[in-house]
């Protein structure tokens, strides 16, 4: 009987020490599957930014609740991570693995994309000139193309270029010529149409450059007065002629996006197109508000209707040059523009 009870105590003994060895390696495994993924989200504006509070983060929580928790995103607002003209860079090279990106500061990379950037395309809100964008992007495979070193998530316009003037007003084409104006990428070709001197800059950079006078005027887009504080360094902004539109990327590192199960793809496929027009909304509303807080400064200029054409004389070639400039390179550039003017022009007929 003891000898039977000592081989039973020792059996279980045994027994005992195989599961003490065995229920770490369970729980690493649960662990292991549990596993949280974090992502690095950079972009240029400040953590107060109407993107940020009622874009980006929507998007992230959104993702965080429909993966149970599985999904963190951790956001690097003010160019913590990347500078804004380096975002797109940050995303394919892996320093960031999800980032916000301005076109404007990727000069070449997109080139049917940047039909945006040509003034007078139109006259529609940011929200709706959106829907041309996503139209463009599924009708032509050559833009989808451009696109095919990141995992697309959302793309966005952003409200029209406008014109700031630190100190002199600007009422006609002469008081243009020889300014220095902050214009980035293919807004360059904008400033330079209307007789003067770009600067390329990103935009945080700007309220410092004219306050101290090293720009007199920028090609920004109005919102920027309120979000980046350049009302403060803004005497004057200038309407009646349409700047071009800003178009936005918001990309995936491929390698991360790869990684990723199926099901966590699978949602932010099917949260990331709600953000677009939330963005795009956000830049309509902050545009009028730029609008209102500088008429309440007096410190808006309409052009006349004569001067507004003749700055649209002024800027007319640059449609021709865009298309040439891309049509020398095999790009399907008449086709697209021709498509976009379509477009514009049955939106512009749709909101009357």
């Amino acid at each position: 009987m003891r000898r039977r009870n000592g081989l039973e105590r020792a059996v279980g003994l045994t027994f005992l020490a195989l599961i003490l060895v065995l229920l770490p390696l369970a729980s690493s495994d649960t662990l292991g599957a549990e596993k949280v993924i974090e992502l690095k989200f950079s972009h240029f504006v400040p953590p107060q930014h109407f993107l940020q509070t009622d874009g980006f983060m929507p998007w992230a929580k959104a993702v965080e609740a429909r993966s149970g928790g599985r999904v963190k995103v951790t956001f690097y607002p003010g160019e913590t991570l990347s500078k804004g003209k380096d975002n797109f860079d940050s995303i394919v090279t892996g320093v960031a693995d999800i980032a916000w990106v301005s076109l404007a500061y990727t000069p070449g990379l997109f080139p049917l994309t940047e039909l945006f950037f040509v003034p007078h395309m139109g006259n529609i809100s940011a929200e709706t000139c959106t829907h041309i964008y996503h139209e463009l992007y599924e009708k032509f495979p050559q833009i989808r193309a451009e696109y095919s070193r990141v995992k697309v998530l959302w793309t966005h316009i952003g409200s029209p270029a406008g014109l700031l003037s630190a100190k002199k007003p600007i009422r006609r084409l002469e008081d243009l010529e020889k300014m220095v104006i902050r214009a980035v990428g293919p807004n360059g070709e904008t400033a330079k149409a209307l007789g003067a001197t770009p600067v390329s800059m990103t935009v945080p950079d700007v309220y410092m450059a004219m306050e101290r006078g090293s720009v007199e005027a920028a090609l920004v887009p109005l919102e920027a007065l309120i979000t980046f504080k350049l009302n403060e360094v803004t005497k004057y902004i200038t309407t009646g002629f349409q700047g071009g539109y800003g178009p936005y990327l918001t990309g995936m590192n491929l390698k991360v996006w790869n990684s990723l199960p199926p099901d966590i793809q699978r949602i932010m496929d099917e949260e990331s197109p709600k953000i677009a027009f939330l963005n795009s909304r956000g830049w309509d509303k902050k545009e009028q508000e730029a609008i209102e807080l500088m008429k309440s400064k007096g410190g808006v200029i309409n052009l006349s209707a004569e001067e507004a054409e003749k700055w649209r004389a002024k800027l007319m070639p640059l449609w021709d040059k865009w298309v040439a400039d891309r049509e020398a390179k095999k790009l399907p550039a008449k086709q697209v523009r021709d498509e976009a003017l379509r477009l514009f022009k049955k939106y512009e007929q749709a909101s009357k």
